[in-house]
């Protein structure tokens, strides 16, 4: 089966440059493994799901629509001098903190920095460029008959607004509980239609913007939800007539579909791993349609998580006695942060531990079996969990005991082998009620190489990451700390063994280590605020003149009232 790669790129600010590195290389890295002559298509790797927060979501919608459409800009233009692909020219060449601090065509006071800069860059990479894409899909993109199957990309927002959800009191027609949640979402399919209007891709744009739009820094942006968008089996449109203890999705009065205010996905969820595995999920489940042994690819699976920050411990030594006030605060914000950023990476930690737990019972229930255990009832046991399974499954039941019966062949033969066909069916059926109780049909260990770098590693890093937009330099030295990083993780005998590679390509090419074009370092406080001077003038002039503006009139009328 081929191997198929879920990528994650988390929020980053100018730190965008390192992850545009990242990119680079492993796609450059997939493009020479799946073209070199003669290779089985078992053997091959393909992206189809990307996923981002904040400045990794707009990293993210470039590259899916390239991959789909327009393989050569992710690569550089042979002989060239300075690299020319997508990722570098919108996080190296096309910003900066001059063009940042310059706003002359929009409101002051709503952000800090020109947002109008980054919708201008959005537009140009994702909008203008699909009015005449220069080259075809990426070796990346998966084929079936010579058609191109889709890339599910999602995008990780704060709804400012909130999304309702309420639940009815039991005994009471007008009280219920209800809740707000501000993490939200808005996801794509992208599937190599050449016919796509140009209103598709600005709301691609929109939404890819949006989860970029780091607060205060950048002004929040509208985006329209549908009903249809939360609408699941766990929490329904509410109906007419709610039934107490259910929970359903309060819609209200607003229309369909309405508008809502979002900011920078990071907020909430900086590490949208979650958003990654559902839509995994939905790949999965579309595959399986083709081929039943494609419900269970968690061997074939990689999630490549890319951030510029490390997963080091954030934990404080706190003394009770020196817990001031504002200390209490600032701890407290911390303790936020650190709960909204690693939330994805503790779910998917659960959901591991889950499967992990459903496996060891799988095999303790095949080793009773298989030993005799009087107290396991063969013929009771089957008719048990059969009963049970058209409850919980209802029409799914084939499918699901098709796909157990691969996921756990080693132990469905041992159990045929030694007691007998019956009791291997019994075996499914009961490992069928199992999954159905704990939720985790169609859910597979999540395995997740996560190319990270430190702060003491990239030039950008400081206040808060804004510091790479100070100068060009920065970006170039981020860039291609990003390229260095993923090298490495290329060579990772772990990552190796799930994509099944060897040796890459080109691997051999990769010592000596790649040269930093940039010549830059980390900068010190005296290289950072030389780079500031000049843009922090702009940004305080142009915020300033209405009061300079004030200031002269009062002197004027002053001066002739003397």
């Amino acid at each position: 089966m081929a191997k198929h790669v879920a990528i994650t790129i988390a929020g980053a600010v100018s730190l965008g440059s390192y992850e545009g590195g990242v990119l680079y290389e492993l796609l450059r890295a997939i493009r020479t493994h799946n073209e070199q002559p003669g290779i089985d298509e078992s053997r091959k790797i393909y992206i189809d799901v990307l996923t981002g927060a904040s400045a990794g979501a707009m990293t993210a919608a470039m590259v899916a629509q390239r991959l789909m459409y327009d393989a050569d800009a992710l690569e550089d233009t042979p002989g060239q001098n300075a690299p020319t692909n997508s990722m570098y020219e919108a996080w190296v060449n096309k910003i900066s903190l001059k063009g940042l601090v310059w706003m002359p065509a929009e409101p002051k006071w709503h952000s800090l920095f020109s947002s109008n800069l980054i919708q201008s860059i959005g537009k140009t990479m994702l909008v203008d460029s699909m009015k005449n894409p220069k080259s075809g899909r990426h070796p990346a993109v998966e084929t079936v008959n010579g058609e191109p199957l889709p890339l599910r990309v999602g995008f990780a927002l704060t709804n400012m607004n909130g999304i309702d959800y309420m639940i009815p009191f039991t005994g009471s027609t007008k009280d219920s509980f209800n809740y707000t949640t501000s993490g939200d979402q808005k996801l794509f399919t992208i599937t190599g239609d050449k016919t796509t209007d140009e209103k598709s891709w600005q709301a691609f744009c929109h939404a890819a913007v949006a989860s970029g739009a780091f607060p205060a820094a950048f002004r929040a942006q509208p985006i329209p939800h549908s009903p249809a968008e939360y609408d699941t089996p766990i929490a329904p449109k509410m109906p007419l007539e709610p039934e107490p203890g259910v929970c359903y999705l309060d819609w209200g009065k607003r229309e369909d579909p309405s508008s809502f205010v979002h900011c920078d996905g990071g907020v909430l969820q900086n590490q949208p791993l979650g958003i990654a595995k559902n839509l995994v999920d939905a790949a999965v489940a579309e595959r399986a349609k083709r081929d039943p042994a494609a419900h269970c690819d968690s061997d074939d699976r990689l999630y490549v998580f890319v951030s510029p920050h490390s997963v080091k411990s954030t934990a404080e030594d706190i003394h009770l006695k020196k817990l001031s006030i504002l200390a209490e605060i600032r701890h407290l914000v911390n303790v936020y942060l650190r709960q909204a950023a690693f939330h994805d990476w503790i779910t998917a930690e659960e959901m591991n531990r889950k499967i992990t737990l459903l496996d060891q019972r799988a095999f303790q229930l095949a080793d009773l079996i298989i030993g005799g255990d009087p107290d396991v009832d063969v013929s009771a046991l089957s008719t048990a969990a059969f009963g049970l399974n058209k409850l919980l499954m209802a029409n799914a039941m084939p499918q699901r005991l098709s796909r157990l019966r691969q996921q756990y062949s080693a132990q469905y033969q041992g159990v045929s082998d030694k007691r007998g066909q019956q009791a291997a069916e019994a075996y499914i059926a009961a490992l069928a009620t199992l999954e159905a109780a704990a939720h985790l049909e169609n859910r597979d260990k999540m395995k997740i190489a996560a190319v990270i770098a430190s702060e003491k590693e990239l030039a950008g890093a400081g206040l808060a990451a804004f510091v790479g937009f100070f100068r060009k330099k920065y970006r170039q030295h981020d860039y291609w700390m990003g390229r260095v990083k993923t090298r490495e993780y290329l060579q990772s005998p772990a990552v190796k063994n799930i994509l099944g590679v060897v040796n890459w390509p080109e691997e051999s090419n990769w010592t000596p280590q790649l040269a930093n074009p940039s010549g830059v370092g980390k900068p010190g406080f005296f290289s950072i605020a030389t780079a500031a001077i000049f843009p922090g003038i702009v940004f305080v002039l142009l915020r300033a003149w209405p009061l300079i503006l004030l200031a002269l009139v009062v002197w004027g009328l002053i001066h002739l009232a003397h």
